[in-house]
């Protein structure tokens, strides 16, 4: 079999995995801990106006961040960048758990943090696209997530609820990331010989680009539909469905399971069924559970919509991601997609208050149903370029005994 001069990618192995997992783990603390953050802020006087814009200044450094780091970490300073973040990461959470609630110094940290939690998911990100099989290492990484996610969320308020708790144990994860980021996956060689896999044809590189930028607009779009229905779902569901504070907690406890659920099943299914055909039918199911959920009358029923619509949200979540790394062996695209999710999720809140002040309930409901069938075609086309686009990186020529 003849060689070929073009990235390669190399298996997944636990180790690297675990150090990948890890780094990008920091982009995400501030979307999942901000229940607590938010809690702490207010605990020691802040306002819980202020505390939101404080939250959202972190949110939107992060986004900005990673979307600058990317070129970077697509290149040779990918390890470079992630220790800087991380330092930043470090720094800014430790400053921030020590700030008091007055004076400039809080809201500084924040913004400083979130500067080097963006610098650090744009490394992960990118380096996710250096494994083979980005079903599986997406699937490994959206489980990894969610799980430590799950056990911050458990832990801290189990010791105390306090800045030092909250934003501490954000320094102490980034700090866990910096000390591993040496075996942090590098950039693969563009002129690097593989091995090309049998029947594989390469995807014009005009094609990937463009593949590559209508996938970060369209996960955007995505994200603004998806979290607009989290930002008034306890809203929602008290107003049309009688839901009670007890059973939106055991909600809010129960989609966390079926997000991680939804990612093992990603995992399970490996390279099975492509990566198109999955994406396109959670993108359908999705919409008609967003939609359900906007008519639901019932508490019960509600709820049920509800976690099985946060299931939906993990398996497609995780087939995006995976689109991402494909197209780009050295993370060009999945190094900047969890900035192009923050900057959707942001606009969240806003965009489902006048979308259900304008037009009820119901009418939201058809919005963001829609865009979840809008984009199925489109990403039917760029999740199939995707897989080509993986399928022609092989393994390095030297592993292959018939090269």
């Amino acid at each position: 079999m003849s060689a070929t001069q073009i990235e390669s990618r190399s298996p997944l192995t636990w180790g690297a995995g675990t150090v990948t997992f890890t780094v990008a783990l920091v982009g995400y603390l501030t979307a999942n801990l901000i229940p607590l953050m938010l809690l702490a802020l207010e605990n020691i006087g802040v306002p819980a106006s202020e505390a939101g814009l404080m939250m959202t200044g972190n949110l939107l450094a992060t986004a900005v961040a990673s979307l600058l780091a990317a070129p970077l970490v697509a290149g040779r300073k990918r390890r470079v960048t992630a220790r800087f973040g991380l330092l930043a990461a470090v720094i800014g959470f430790g400053a921030a758990a020590l700030a008091p609630a007055d004076g400039i110094l809080l809201p500084a940290a924040l913004v400083f943090a979130g500067l080097g939690a963006g610098a650090a998911a744009a490394a992960g990100g990118a380096a996710l696209a250096a494994f083979q099989g980005s079903n599986r290492a997406a699937g490994f990484n959206m489980l990894f997530n969610r799980g430590s996610n799950a056990v911050l969320l458990a832990l801290v308020p189990a010791v105390g609820l306090s800045m030092v708790s909250v934003f501490g144990a954000a320094a102490a994860v980034a700090l866990v990331a910096l000390a591993v980021t040496g075996f942090l996956p590098e950039t693969p060689s563009e002129s690097v010989e593989v091995a090309p896999v049998p029947g594989a044809v390469p995807v014009q590189n005009t094609r990937v680009v463009l593949s590559g930028f209508a996938l970060l607009g369209l996960f955007a779009i995505w994200a603004l539909s998806e979290d607009s229905l989290w930002a008034i779902a306890g809203t929602m569901g008290a107003d049309q469905a009688g839901l009670d504070d007890a059973l939106l907690g055991l909600v809010l406890s129960l989609s966390t399971i079926g997000g991680l659920a939804g990612a093992f099943v990603v995992v399970l299914l490996g390279p099975r069924f492509g990566r198109a055909l999955p994406l396109a039918l959670m993108l359908v199911v999705g919409g008609s559970l967003k939609f359900a959920s906007t008519v639901a009358t019932d508490a019960v029923a509600y709820a049920a919509l509800l976690v099985a619509w946060n299931f939906i949200y993990g398996v497609a979540y995780t087939y995006f991601i995976a689109t991402a790394a494909g197209l780009d062996a050295r993370g060009r695209w999945s190094g900047p997609i969890l900035g192009v999710y923050l900057i959707g999720s942001s606009f969240a809140p806003l965009f489902a208050t006048w979308a259900v002040e304008v037009s009820g309930y119901q009418g939201f409901g058809w919005m963001i149903a829609g865009v979840s069938v809008l984009l199925v075609v489109p990403m039917i086309v760029i999740a199939r370029i995707s897989t080509k686009q993986e399928a022609v990186t092989g393994t390095p020529a030297a592993a292959d005994p018939t090269a």
